[in-house]
């Protein structure tokens, strides 16, 4: 089993994420499962497309026809489950009207996606090359993060002044990475009405001036 550690780029990964596979494509499906799997279990080390084909269930060759390297792979795992947090977040805020509403119950579907995913398994097990991706390398993913806060959530049918849309998107952006690089916290993150309450007496304060009249 090969050894090399799979690297993470962060602006591989941001083109990745922009452009999503073809969700039809059950081969590349199968694979990205697979490597999520082994990237859960073993990390950016102990293991290689060989074991993504094993577990997949396909010949060596179907893998590199997707994927042209590991580092290819893990960019590639990684991106789907950004899109597939985003999504969530945005599907959930577009139910609601008041920014207050959108912020808050998009907090919480952010919240939950943290367990058990990916980005905290890597965390754990590859801190040095990951860490950076939320830290001293994460502009371009505030960047991506405020972007689709801004077009999809925040301010998507509403008159919320450009320069503000995009100040607020940055701080839920930024709230939201320091709760995936330190899960401690005063705030009651594992009871989800506990949670709503306390981040609404926190952010409503904040929040107001970005809430619409009437």
């Amino acid at each position: 089993m090969a050894r090399r550690k799979a690297s993470v780029e962060v602006t591989s990964l941001m083109a990745t994420v922009i452009g999503p596979p073809d969700a039809s494509d059950e081969l590349a499906v199968r694979l990205l499962d697979a490597g999520a799997e082994l990237l859960t279990e073993y990390g950016l080390r102990r293991w290689s497309m060989d074991d993504v084909a094993e577990r997949a269930g396909v010949g060596r060759t179907s893998v590199y026809r997707k994927f042209l390297s590991r580092d290819d792979l893990v960019h590639a795992v990684l991106a789907r489950e950004l899109r597939q947090v985003f999504a969530a977040i945005i599907d959930t805020a577009a139910r609601y009207d008041s920014v207050e509403d959108k912020i808050v119950e998009g907090a919480l579907v952010a919240l939950d996606a943290v367990d058990g995913s990916l980005v905290s398994a890597l965390l754990t097990s590859d801190p040095t090359t990951f860490l950076p991706f939320l830290t001293t390398e994460a502009a371009p993913l505030l960047a991506l993060g405020r972007e689709l806060l801004v077009s999809s959530a925040i301010a998507a049918g509403s008159p919320i002044e450009p320069q503000l849309a995009a100040e607020l998107a940055e701080l839920v952006a930024r709230l939201g990475i320091s709760f995936i690089v330190t899960r401690q916290t005063v705030f009651p993150v594992d009871d989800p009405e506990l949670a709503r309450a306390s981040l609404r007496r926190v952010l409503s304060p904040v929040l107001a001036p970005f809430e619409l009249p009437g």
